[in-house]
């Protein structure tokens, strides 16, 4: 089994996937709001069977595609330290995604299953930007940016954005991430800093 051409293709689809069905639920989910709802609400049935399937289904599906890419990672980048370690972390939130579309509004453990992907996802994208630290210096300040950034959206911080928008804003930013990291070890995987530098 080629595991580095499947972490590859996880990569992209996992996020894409993701990203669009759950914008499709929310499309689907008369009386909708992004500023006055949680994307959760979708998932606890407030706006009807079909767009709570769609939703639950997605976050399911999704997570199960982000930890396949995640298990084919940690095969992957046995070795090599900071990245080794992020891609337990990144496991980890992968999970949590999944358990979302499972314990949905209502849950008692829903509250701890949201904040185990939206925390732990930033916090594993710092740790893998530890190990660019002199191989790629950009990507490992934009890593570092992004999962910063991730965490004050969900927060609520900048703007007073309220409710789905910070999610779905701090979603797209993780799923950015992921798709330009798989496409970096696609392309060049050890490349050192200098010589991206002068490649761009």
């Amino acid at each position: 089994m080629d595991t580095k051409r499947w972490e590859f293709y996880l990569g992209l689809v996992a996020p894409v996937f993701s990203l669009v069905f759950v914008f499709l639920s929310t499309v689907i989910s008369s009386g909708f709001s992004w500023t006055n709802n949680y994307l959760s609400d979708i998932g606890g049935g407030k706006f009807g069977p079909i767009s709570q399937d769609l939703f639950n289904y997605t976050l399911i599906i999704g997570g199960i595609l982000l930890i396949l890419f995640t298990i084919f990672l940690i095969i992957n980048v046995r070795g090599k330290g900071a990245l080794f370690a992020s891609s337990f972390i990144i496991l980890i939130a992968s999970i949590s995604f999944t358990l979302i579309g499972i314990f949905t509004e209502g849950s008692p453990l829903h509250y701890y299953v949201s904040m185990g992907f939206f925390l732990l996802m930033p916090v594993g994208i710092i740790v893998a930007s530890l190990y660019y630290y002199k191989k790629n210096n950009i990507f490992m300040a934009f890593s570092i940016f992004l999962a910063l950034i991730s965490i004050l959206v969900i927060l609520e911080l900048p703007l007073g954005m309220g409710k789905a928008i910070p999610e779905y804003v701090e979603a797209t930013l993780l799923s950015i991430w992921i798709i330009l990291f798989v496409l970096l070890r696609k392309m060049r995987p050890e490349i050192k800093s200098k010589n991206l530098e002068a490649a761009l």
